[in-house]
């Protein structure tokens, strides 16, 4: 489980650029896919560092 936490946020920058990618090859003009991806990979980077500052 230590190890599930300390890669959390890996999961979270992959879901953003899943994301990302999605919006960027069906063309969308919305700027929604770009602000929840951008939130993803944010999240997800700070989630890296804070868990991984806790567990070690």
């Amino acid at each position: 489980m230590k190890e599930f936490l300390k890669r959390f946020g890996i999961i979270f920058i992959l879901a953003g650029i899943i994301v990302l990618a999605y919006a960027e090859f069906n063309k969308m003009e919305s700027n929604v896919m770009l602000m929840i991806s951008g939130g993803l990979v944010l999240l997800g980077f700070l989630f890296y560092v804070i868990f991984n500052n806790i567990l070690d």
